[in-house]
């Protein structure tokens, strides 16, 4: 269980044990804004999903950067995690995709912010290529280096007691 403040660094999982993942939302409760999961897509895309219980997120957890940078707002947050990978084949990641396997959404053409910056898992950003769905980052933040994720974390994260912002750390 998640408790207030919590943050969870941007990560990729194991190879030998993930290869997608599952996030269940068991439970929350007295939050005051929503803790969206933090996933990048193949062209570095930030999406961010909003789960309320019940909800599930699947995701590329040995691929994709995955994480929840903004600090919990207030009350707790409670998840079962699933972990899956191929069996009886621990070079599985070093294998080419079968046959028929979808290649992985890389242009989506020209994107921009039609609702609120704020507005997430509701569409806000729009790209000539709908496929990118419902969940791309109305904040349009593309994660290109380690530098630009730890920018990340630091412009999300809390402000200190003595008024010290993560920025100017």
């Amino acid at each position: 269980q998640y408790e207030a403040g919590a943050r969870l660094l941007t990560h990729v999982d194991r190879i030998t044990t993930h290869a997608v993942s599952l996030i269940v939302n068991i439970a929350q409760g007295d939050l005051t804004s929503p803790w969206t999961v933090e996933v990048y897509d193949h062209a570095n895309r930030l999406h961010e999903v909003v789960m309320e219980p019940g909800d599930i997120v699947y995701y590329e957890s040995a691929k994709a950067l995955h994480g929840r940078n903004t600090p919990l707002a207030g009350g707790y947050y409670a998840n079962i995690f699933t972990h899956y990978r191929p069996m009886g084949d621990p070079n599985w990641y070093k294998k080419e995709n079968p046959e028929g396997t979808p290649e992985p959404l890389i242009d989506v053409g020209l994107c921009e912010l039609v609702g609120k910056p704020d507005d997430y898992s509701m569409g806000a950003v729009k790209c000539e290529n709908p496929a990118i769905g419902p969940h791309l980052s109305p904040k349009m933040f593309t994660a290109e280096s380690g530098e630009d994720l730890y920018q990340w974390w630091l412009s999300v994260g809390p402000s200190f007691d003595d008024g010290t912002t993560s920025e100017e750390l």
